[in-house]
Order: C-alpha cells, then structure tokens, then sequence
C-alpha cells in the first residue's frame, strides 16, 4: 500500500507539473530575434498559416504584404500612405483571424505593401508587420534574453516609467518621456527601431556630433540616411545611461504624432526586458 501511495502522488506530481508547464506554454509566444532587434512571431491568417509577422509596437497601421493579400483575396480602397521618405498609394484593408499565440484578432485594419526589401534587409521572410492593435489593452511582457512574449508582467523588472498613450488609426502608440544631453524629449516606443532616433530640428545643436551621416536600415522602405549625434547621459525614470548613442534621422512624413520628437528601440539602450503595463499606464523594464 505505501508503494502504491507513493507512485500515485508521483504520477499525481508529474500531472500537475505536465498542466502547469502547459498553462505556461499556451501564455507564451516564442519569437526569434533577427538582426540583434527584429521580433519575428509564427503567426495565421485566415487560411494562411506558417506566417512570419514582424511584431513592431510602431506600426499603425499593422502591413501585409502584397503576396499574402493575394492569397486571402482581400481587396479595400486604395488611399495615400506615408512612409519615412516618400509618400505612396496603397491598399487598406480590413482582416479577420489574425492569429499569433494566444492572441486572436478579427476586423484588424492592414494596409498592403511590398515587403520584399524588409524582408532582405532583415534576412527572413516577412509576411506582415503587426503592431500593438493586436495587443491592445492587454498587460504583456517582452524577454528579450529568452525569446519569449509573456502574458501578463512578469514582477521580476526593476524599473518603471509613466507613459503616455495615443491612439491613431484605431491603434495604440505609446510615448515616454527621456532626459538627453539635459534635454527632454518625447519618444515612441518602438520595438520596430533598432537605434534611439531623434527627428531633424528636435535635437538641438549641443547634441550635433561631427561624425559624417551614413546609411541605414529602415522598417519599410529600406534605407535612411541619418547622421550620429554625440554621445550623451542618457535618464528614463530612475534609470541612467552613460554616453548613450542616437542618431539624427529626417522628419517622417504625415506621422500621425508631430508633437513627438523621435522613437526609441529597446535594444538600443540596453533594455532586455520590456513589459506593457496597460493598467497602471507604465513600462517597465530591466537593462543590461
């Protein structure tokens, strides 16, 4: 009898470890890192599975590329698009069973576009670039180090900054105040970016660096030119950076928030944990 107790309460263990590993796993969304920034995520539309989405808390309104549009069959009315450099026609469109983890969306605004040069500049097919409609008004945690999206905060960040937060083209932008060279500047958080990038006339003269500019990666159209700013202490909230490194790039066309001054990607500052705290209107994040 006590053989019998003992292997019950072993299997019983195992059950329960085998049901909360799962919980676990269906709150988690694995995503491989591309070019040292990039989040990429297995995702589904419609029919369209084995999807490679560019999850990009910048993107209003989220894209889909040419090719999967054609093969959905969705169809919208073709209007004027802005991008980093130029302005162009495109299609908008409106999209259900978007699918990533344990994320589901429908009646999700896309607008179509060529993602063939992304796709080269990142080194990996993308299929869609799906910003924070998809996430919007739900608490989640970005692991940088481990691969992972988590849902909910996962209490083990040190650091917390108030945000706040817009809303464009029915999708959130969240905007968070930093200290740069004793200046304050508004940013937007993008996980998009792989630089903190002020716009042109918003960096003030005592940041200019006497680097020449060079070429860059964009999201979309990609490459910009931008030029190195002088390194600077850098403050968010409660947490300094030491000579922190931006990059001066033009001012984007028609953006939906001219009062902000530039966007910030985590990784650029270090940040290997980011965490969307919707209740209380915060980030939160760890640093290297």
């Amino acid at each position: 009898m006590r053989r019998l107790f003992s292997f019950l309460v072993i299997v019983t263990a195992i059950l329960f470890s085998t049901l909360a590993r799962a919980a676990r796993v269906q709150d988690e969304i694995p995503f491989k890192l591309v070019q040292g920034f990039g989040i990429v995520v297995q995702g589904e539309i419609g029919s369209e599975s084995n999807l490679n989405f560019l999850f990009d808390t910048g993107a209003v309104p989220s894209v889909l590329s040419e090719r999967v549009a054609s093969r959905l069959g969705v169809a919208g009315p073709k209007e004027s698009f802005a991008l980093l450099d130029k302005n162009l026609t495109a299609e908008y469109v409106t999209v259900n069973g978007v699918r990533m983890g344990w994320v589901r969306t429908n009646a999700l605004p896309m607008v179509v576009l060529d993602l063939e040069g992304l796709s080269r500049v990142l080194g990996i097919r993308i299929d869609a670039i799906v910003g924070l409609g998809v996430l919007a008004h739900q608490t989640f945690s970005i692991d940088y180090k481990h691969g992972r999206i988590t849902s909910g905060l996962s209490g083990k960040a040190c650091h917390a900054l108030p945000v706040e937060i817009y809303i464009s083209a029915g999708a959130p932008y969240w905007v968070l105040p930093i200290t740069l060279g004793e200046q304050t500047f508004r940013v937007l958080l993008d996980t998009g970016a792989n630089d903190l990038a002020l716009f042109a006339g918003h960096a003030g003269g005592h940041l200019a660096d006497t680097a020449t500019g060079s070429i860059k990666p964009a999201k979309v159209t990609g490459e910009i030119e931008t030029r190195v700013l002088k390194p600077s202490l850098m403050v968010m909230g409660d947490a300094s950076f030491k000579k922190q490194l931006a990059v001066e790039m033009a001012n984007p066309r028609g953006t939906a928030l001219p009062e902000i001054d530039g966007v910030l990607g985590p990784v650029a500052v270090g940040i290997t944990r980011v965490e969307f705290d919707w209740e209380h209107m915060r980030m939160r994040w760890d640093a290297e």
